[in-house]
């Protein structure tokens, strides 16, 4: 005779999940994991991703083909200002961005379940531009490692066309499945992937200038080559944060009741991204009113997250020891570094800037990460799997 298993959910347990006992529960294996789904089986799988990607590529090889064939341009180059990675750059991220748009208001308004019912209309415009950002980055760097490559290489319109096409699918699928998938914990990845790919690619682009020679800020100067690259970053980061802290804290209204505590907190952490947003808008460009503003920019931004650090003990709900520890010991480490660079002479402009701004970062994302925790942690439990007995006749 064939087993059966079960398991009993509580009440207080269902209420915290969204689960219709209406539904089906259907189970799925992923490596280690187990996930539990609801609703229509099929839509689960990538069977929608892998047909609608196709649409917007073919319509954006259609408009490459032409624009080409109208110039009468028949050697297209790889990289360049007119070439198969300007367009995929260009195009790409359009369709990109239309067919993000599409999949997450379609999951939005006929998904209750789905991550993305949990994220706010006002949050679209900022995730959108920051994941096209991301993949702008990614995009960039690819084509920069390919031009060095293959340096001056060019294809025939229809080699580049199929080249297009397949750049641009790659780009599709990945804004669709980024909008099937999206999540808070997936915001928080982005936000890491925006700071390290802008930074890390402001920096290589960079090497030829010496920027280390100078300080970290050099980056955003008018001196640097592309100094857009890096202050922008800084700004999206900076939206894509804010937009995580109000979907948390949002949420974590509905699980703890609101206090002044979480209030300080919420306030300390926008202020901490509306600092950072402007460090990069106010370019350090030597003297005149808008190094004097980036300068205030960035001393409030270090003042709030000193705050921060000094605070969150008292601050965050739940706070775990091992949590408190590390922020103490970035504190600290910020600290000895500060009197090393004042004081001592020891490290110069450019390793203090580093340092602390890896610290800083680093922290900021751990915060968002315990946040995060905070929210779900109440959603752990133990389900034990019990043998059903047969039933007798």
């Amino acid at each position: 005779m064939e087993k059966k298993f079960s398991f009993t959910l509580t009440k207080e347990q269902l209420e915290t999940l969204p689960l219709d006992t209406k539904k089906e529960l259907h189970i799925s294996v992923q490596g280690e994991k187990i996930l539990l789904s609801q609703g229509d089986h099929k839509k689960n799988t990538q069977s929608n991703t892998i047909r609608w990607f196709f649409l917007p590529t073919l319509l954006a090889s259609v408009i490459f083909f032409w624009y080409f064939q109208q110039q009468k341009i028949t050697q297209v180059p790889l990289t360049g200002n007119v070439s198969i990675a300007s367009f995929v750059f260009l195009l790409g991220l359009i369709f990109g961005m239309l067919s993000f748009s599409y999949f997450f208001i379609k999951e939005k308004r006929h998904e209750k379940n789905t991550p993305a019912a949990f994220i706010y209309w006002r949050n679209l415009p900022t995730i959108l531009i920051s994941f096209a950002i991301m993949l702008g980055f990614i995009i960039l760097v690819v084509f920069w490692m390919l031009g060095i490559i293959f340096a001056k290489a060019t294809f025939d319109l229809y080699t580049a066309t199929l080249l297009f096409m397949l750049f641009t699918s790659i780009v599709n699928y990945t804004m669709i499945y980024f909008a099937k998938s999206l999540s808070p914990e997936l915001i928080l990845q982005v936000l890491g992937a925006v700071i390290v790919g802008g930074v890390g690619f402001s920096m290589m682009t960079n090497r030829s200038l010496l920027w280390w020679q100078k300080n970290f800020s050099f980056l955003g100067t008018d001196n640097a080559k592309n100094s857009w690259q890096f202050n922008f970053t800084l700004m999206v980061a900076s939206l894509l944060m804010t937009a995580l802290v109000d979907y948390l804290f949002v949420a974590l209204q509905h699980k703890f009741p609101k206090t002044l505590k979480l209030t300080i907190l919420r306030v300390l952490l926008t202020l901490t991204a509306l600092n950072l947003f402007l460090v990069g808008f106010f370019p350090n460009n030597g003297l005149g009113k808008l190094h004097e503003l980036h300068n205030q920019a960035a001393n409030f931004l270090v003042y709030s997250i000193l705050i921060l650090i000094i605070a969150i003990y008292w601050l965050l709900p739940n706070v775990t020891k091992e949590f408190l520890g590390i922020s103490y010991a970035i504190a600290g480490v910020l600290l000895v570094c500060d009197i090393l660079f004042q004081k001592v002479g020891y490290l110069s402009l450019t390793a203090f800037e580093m340092v602390a701004f890896i610290l800083a970062f680093a922290w900021i994302l751990l915060l968002l990460q315990n946040l995060l925790q905070l929210l779900h942690g109440e959603n752990n439990f133990t389900l034990i799997l019990k043998e059903e007995e047969p039933k007798t006749e």
